[in-house]
This record gives C-alpha cells, structure tokens and sequence, in this order.
C-alpha cells in the first residue's frame, strides 16, 4: 500500500508499507482496542464515536458496557475470532 503523509518539515513524502507491516500494525491495533476496552469507563459523559458504538455493540448484545470483565469477555472473543486481513 501506498501512502502519502506530510512529515514534520512542509514536504510531503511517499512511502511504501509492507503485507508484513500491514499485518502488524493490524495486530498491534487490535490490542490497543482490547486495552480500551479494559480500562475504558464508558460512563454516560462519554461522547467520542468510539465510546458510542462501543457502548452500542453491548447493548445490542446483552453485554453490560460498565462490567469490565463481561466487556472484556465479549470483545476479547470478537478479536480472537477477527481474521488478519494482510497476514
């Protein structure tokens, strides 16, 4: 994949990121999520689009959002199932 991103000077620069790179930051992400998950509080002050459709997964699914081992419980299962699309 092909990128285009303005670094720290005023040039933009090009870049290519490998299958093996893809694949890795796919995974880093989906542990950064579960890391959300786990020490996110999701109180009803919560108001980024993240929060809300996490909160929003939950209730369709019976899964209480305030719980954090029935949260943790539920996304862990949805991770360990989601399939790396570039590895």
């Amino acid at each position: 994949m092909k990128i285009n991103f303005t670094g720290h000077s005023a040039t933009e620069r090009e870049t290519e990121i490998t299958q093996e790179e893809m694949a890795l930051l796919f995974e880093v992400m989906k542990e950064e999520f579960i890391t959300h998950i786990e020490f996110g509080t999701f109180d009803c002050h919560s108001y980024s689009l993240q929060d809300k459709a996490i909160k929003q997964l939950c209730q369709s699914n019976q899964v209480d959002v305030f719980y954090k081992k029935d949260r943790l419980a539920f996304f862990q299962a949805i991770m360990n199932n989601m399939e790396n699309p570039y590895g």
